[in-house]
């Protein structure tokens, strides 16, 4: 019985992929059909097409030819390697997030890649039939045709990107497609107002606005840079119609070190359009799905977590060679002794960030120690330092962070700006019912000294 139900569970799941299959083909032949039929019928001699817009009949199909190949020769290959690297990781993520454990989830399939590569063809299919017709004297199909080219030029440039990041996929070129979609219209509408598009501040020479050249060049741009075409008509029609604007002003992820256009592009395409989005991703699940390397998302995170808290002062942090989180937390655990050694610079550290941050002192040290009982803080810690305890000849506290042993696993290299003596077996966060630290270095109730700690087993 159970076995008749995936059997008919399959063949259900079969039929649709290959519904959508049939329909993503045909509204990729589509234009070649009219096309065809238009011919059929005979058209003016000017709508033949020119050489240079017959090229674009091929050109059109190399993006989703470009994501079949990457499919065929690399796809396995990323995979494979992610999978190897968050093997490493099995040991923190299987205990703190079991759901993100297995990567075979995330792997695209060859339906996927289908569907996305005839999508996008088409789209830019019907900008090559409609090119024919562009004789600079019809301007709507003229804003469709130079903001298609402008928009085919943006789905290349992102796609080297992601190319040279091994991190191209099927959702890339489903966004593209919906992405050129819309251009396509914006441009269509752009052809018959083009003066909406003039800045307000600045009278055009006489005749320059309304030339052929200008105005195509006009339509190219809104098609190439689509995103800030949509950000200005939000801006005129927040004018216009005297809209609230939202009080909560966003941080955008070009916030963050190492996120580039072509990252934050991918990045939004997954959702994550602020600081505050990736500051609460779990960075091995976004590294499967983004496909970028492990280490390199967990560093975005930890820097995004502690962007969320500085906001717009982050650069005075980095300033003090503290990047992320686990920086500020390290310097936190040295300035109030919780870890041994340079606890005087380390409370120089906190004095001059505080002072460069506009904030008191006792109010830095307060988020501090509120965030040692962040679970987020703690999962984080444990991935971009996994080493086991050092042999210190003393016990660790009951409230530090258990460090997962260096069996099977690779030892993550200390980044830029962590000190050098902070070694990740130190860094003690307390659990939620453990007592705060004072900045003052008073024990806590209940702290026994040094000599009168029992060393664990196997502790010299």
């Amino acid at each position: 019985m159970k076995d008749t139900q995936t059997t008919e569970g399959t063949t259900v799941v079969v039929s649709r992929q290959l519904l959508l299959l049939i329909a993503v083909t045909l509204f990729a032949v589509a234009p070649l059909i009219v096309n065809m039929g238009i011919s059929s019928h005979g058209v003016k001699d000017d709508g033949v097409p020119t050489p240079e817009q017959a090229i674009f009949f091929a050109l059109a199909t190399l993006p989703g030819l470009i994501g079949l190949v990457n499919y065929i020769s690399s796809q396995r290959t990323r995979y494979e390697l992610q999978k190897d690297a968050l093997s490493q990781l099995q040991t923190v993520a299987s205990k703190e997030h079991p759901d993100t454990t297995d990567p075979r989830k995330f792997e695209p399939t060859l339906i996927s890649w289908l569907t996305g590569a005839l999508l996008l063809t088409g789209v830019f299919m019907i900008v090559a039939v409609l090119a024919r017709f562009s004789d600079h004297k019809n301007l709507s199909v003229d804003g469709i045709v130079y903001a298609g080219y402008g928009t085919y030029v943006a789905t290349l440039w992102f796609m080297l990107g992601r190319l040279n990041a091994h991190a191209l996929s099927p959702r890339f070129l489903v966004n593209s497609a919906i992405k050129a979609a819309i251009a396509i219209l914006i441009g269509f509408i752009a052809s018959t107002s083009l003066g909406f598009f003039q800045p307000t501040n600045a009278a055009p020479a006489p005749g320059a606005a309304t030339s052929a050249a200008s105005a195509h060049m006009l339509l190219f741009m809104v098609g190439f840079f689509h995103d800030w075409a949509l950000g200005y008509i939000r801006k005129k029609a927040v004018d216009i119609f005297q809209a609230d604007k939202n009080a909560a002003a966003e941080l955008p992820v070009g916030m963050i070190e190492g996120v580039d256009d072509a990252a934050a592009d991918l990045l939004d395409e997954l959702g994550i359009s602020s600081v505050q989005h990736l500051a609460t991703q779990n960075p091995l699940e976004l590294s499967m799905r983004s496909l970028y390397p492990i280490k390199r998302v967990i560093d975005w995170v930890d820097q995004a977590l502690l962007t969320l808290y500085f906001r717009d002062k982050i650069v005075a942090a980095r300033e003090l060679g503290i990047r992320g989180i686990t920086d500020f937390m390290a310097i936190y655990e040295q300035a109030s002794g919780l870890l041994p050694g340079r606890q005087q610079q380390s409370k120089d550290i906190m004095t001059s960030l505080a002072q460069k941050l506009g904030v008191p002192e006792s109010a830095l040290y307060v988020m501090a120690d509120a965030l040692r009982h962040d679970d987020s803080v703690k999962f984080l810690y444990n991935l971009r330092y996994i080493e086991g305890p050092s042999d210190t000849g003393k016990a660790a506290p009951d409230d530090a962070v258990k460090l997962p042993p260096t069996d099977n696993v690779v030892n993550q290299d200390t980044p830029p700006g962590q000190n050098q003596d902070v070694g990740p077996e130190k860094l003690q966060l307390l659990k939620p019912d453990s007592p705060a630290p004072a900045p003052n270095n008073t024990p806590s109730p209940g702290d026994k000294s040094d000599d009168e700690k029992t060393p664990r087993a196997g502790e010299n």
